[in-house]
């Protein structure tokens, strides 16, 4: 797999309304033909979702899941035949695994604008049977995807119901192999095993990443403030690639960093120049790995 180097991040926000052309993939790149539209030039995927997909069977919308939360349900791409795991589908399946953020879109109507709804983070998908542009039947993916911040309450919880606790790795071998099981995403799990799966990839970068950083902020190179009550020093994972935290995504793309930086990186002035450092950091410390 290609390491990405450290790139920029798309920054957009929620409600307002872009012009897909100029406002998105002029800056951005991707397909401003494609429902699924990865970026080459950001570590970003551009997901659009709109009315004008009913024809080929698809059907977007928002979902309550008892274990999830807010969820979007957003249809594979594919006029004809069954839906297969290529190109965008593929994309949107192994986002995490390679750093990549996935921005979702509402189409307001033509001529309309794109309204922008959020970034979001696979956590399962569903087969569902539709029709494609023909009227015949076939097999349709449907992705699960959650809000970021969503994404960003499960990293950060101690516990979740009917998962056990992982034994602790021996020693940053095993918790890198470990993390980086945990970016591959899983297959066809249902929304109550997802959460509990998204829990335990999401621990286990975020305890990786930690082990990684041995006490020491990744961006700044200062001791941790504090320790826990647990006797472990305090630094938090940050996603590099991403607007918010939250989320599994490869270790090449999360540092450990203390609270102080943490914030600057989001709020500060200089935050962008800051990511872009830790972001050359991270990838030169994963590159001797």
């Amino acid at each position: 797999m290609q390491i990405s180097n450290e790139k920029v991040i798309a920054r957009f926000q929620i409600g307002k309304r872009y012009d897909r052309k100029k406002d998105i993939h002029h800056q951005f790149g991707g397909s401003s033909q494609s429902g699924i539209a990865p970026s080459n030039v950001v570590d970003a995927i551009f997901l659009f979702s709109g009315d004008s997909g009913e024809k080929y069977g698809y059907n977007d919308g928002d979902e309550f899941d008892e274990y999830l939360g807010n969820v979007f349900s957003y249809t594979g791409e594919g006029q004809d035949g069954d839906m297969v795991f290529t190109r965008g589908n593929r994309a949107i399946l192994e986002h995490s695994q390679r750093g990549r953020a996935l921005h979702l879109f509402r189409s307001m109507g033509k001529s309309k604008g794109q309204k922008y709804a959020g970034e979001f983070v696979y956590a399962s998908h569903r087969f569902e049977q539709g029709h494609d542009k023909s009227g015949a039947q076939r097999q349709l993916i449907i992705f699960q995807l959650i809000p970021v911040e969503n994404a960003a309450l499960i990293e950060i919880a101690e516990s979740i119901d009917g998962v056990a606790e992982s034994p602790i790795p021996k020693d940053l071998t095993e918790a890198r192999n470990l993390a980086i099981d945990a970016a591959s995403a899983s297959e066809g799990a249902t929304p109550q095993s997802a959460l509990r799966t998204l829990y335990k990839r999401s621990k286990a970068v975020k305890d990786y990443v930690l082990m990684r950083a041995a006490g020491i902020c990744e961006a700044c190179m200062k001791p941790a403030p504090f320790i826990r009550s647990n006797g472990t020093p305090y630094l938090e994972p940050h996603h590099t690639t991403r607007i918010s935290d939250g989320g599994p995504d490869h270790p090449r793309y999360v540092g450990a960093i203390c609270p102080a930086c943490h914030r600057e990186i989001h709020y500060g002035m200089d935050g962008a120049a800051k990511n872009l450092v830790l972001q050359k950091h991270v990838l030169k410390l994963e590159a001797m790995l």
